[in-house]
């Protein structure tokens, strides 16, 4: 991958050719501002489609340490804003569906005996210690550091630092889970590689990515700032090919817009695929939908909260947003909150007592205590759990609960 910096402003700008195939050759398919905070302030971020390979990627792109310096500030916007992990949750329903895909796998290729696993991106470590692999021994890799300690208190073998930056053992896991991470990588030739490296001859990767070609319209990105790849099924079969990762199997079960995949250890990295644009035609259809549905989307929405949130601010009303996370930072975008946001809410344990957007974050059990008027719920993936959470302690307080999609 060529990458060629130019300096804007405090920014560093790398403007890169085509993470899969190397080309140069590459249109803009989408464009939008995004409101990063006050390390990088407002940016225009512009994806690209390859020509050669139709694979989407942002270019230009800020550089690698301009990003560090993002995720440093902006820690709290990522992950769920809802940390629940009881039977019938959205979060407990998640690790077991990924639990349930990779289980029967794990059994098939492995059988019984002991074995490694390394969870790339683990967070606190729910998916370790829910996976029944009682004589393997269970690692884990984290960029947060307060996320890596909690997972820690639980037991795990979990270090503090990312996939591009920390040294792994060269052959050292059976198995392998990175989930939500390659979306995020500066070198994803590079990524992918490690991965295969640190895995014993045969071993198993577990990789979870967006699926671009089903987007989903909300107030929150679907093609984040965060995100410099955006896979579709074919591009993720090749990234990892090129690798020698080859894919065994797809989950067909998938509850969110991604894509999830098993591959195996290849001994023989194969030439060069050939590369075909089948997917630039999808993607292209994808986001013109897309565009569309969130436009009226953002449209509709305005024009629900608008009243009420003149009328929070006609009567200095005390309101906390619930979602310490990229969903509020778009919500602030077509609404004008910061007449009467107080406080933020959050039960991500990693996000309290910070602070996100200039707002202090609580968690909900500091409710009663905040002296609330109304509480706005910021999240889509979320929303019933969380209103199903907080209504009766707002209903015993006389606190207002306004949904955005509810």
């Amino acid at each position: 991958m060529v990458t060629v910096p130019v300096r804007s402003g405090a920014l560093e700008w790398i403007h890169v050719d085509c993470p899969l195939c190397g080309a140069d050759d590459a249109e803009p398919v989408y464009e939008r501002d995004h409101e990063t905070g006050s390390t990088l302030g407002r940016l225009r971020k512009i994806d690209v489609l390859c020509r050669r390979c139709g694979f989407m990627y942002t270019d230009p792109r800020p550089s690698a340490a301009d990003m560090r310096r993002y995720y440093a500030e902006a820690s709290g916007a990522s992950g769920s804003v809802f940390h629940a992990m009881e039977p019938g949750s959205r979060l407990r329903g998640l690790i077991e569906e990924r639990a349930a895909f990779m289980q029967p796998l794990v059994a098939s290729h492995f059988g019984s005996g002991p074995g490694a696993i390394l969870d790339i991106g683990c967070a606190t470590g729910d998916l370790l210690e829910h996976l029944d692999l009682p004589e393997w021994h269970k690692a884990g890799l984290e960029p947060s550091a307060r996320a890596s300690a909690t997972a820690r208190t639980r037991g795990l073998e979990v270090e503090c630092g990312d996939l591009e930056s920390t040294s792994l053992p060269d052959r050292s896991f059976d198995v392998i889970t990175c989930i939500s991470v390659l979306e995020h990588v500066h070198d994803l030739r590079a990524s992918v590689g490690r991965i295969r490296q640190s895995l014993r001859p045969g071993g198993l990767a577990f990789v979870e990515v967006p699926d671009s070609t089903r987007p989903v319209a909300q107030i929150a990105e679907f093609f984040s700032f965060e995100h410099l790849s955006h896979f579709t099924r074919g591009t993720l079969v090749r990234c990892l090919a090129e690798a020698g990762l080859e894919a065994i199997a797809f989950d067909e079960q998938v509850g969110l817009p991604n894509l999830r995949v098993c591959a195996r250890r290849s001994e023989q990295i194969p030439a060069k695929a050939a590369f075909g644009t089948d997917d630039a035609e999808a993607l292209r259809r994808a986001i013109a939908r897309y565009r569309r549905q969130r436009e009226a989307f953002a449209e509709t929405l305005t024009r629900r909260l608008n009243d009420r949130v003149d009328r929070w601010a006609t009567r200095d009303a005390r309101v906390a947003v619930y979602g310490a996370g990229m969903h509020t930072r778009f919500l602030m975008e077509v609404v004008d909150l910061g007449r009467s946001v107080t406080c933020l809410l959050d039960s991500d344990p990693r996000k309290a007592g910070s602070s996100f957007l200039g707002w202090r974050v609580f968690g909900p059990d500091d409710i009663p205590r905040l002296g609330l008027d109304a509480i706005l719920i910021s999240t889509n993936a979320f929303e019933e759990e969380v209103y199903s959470a907080i209504a009766p302690t707002a209903r015993a307080h006389a606190i207002e609960v306004v949904r955005c999609y509810g």
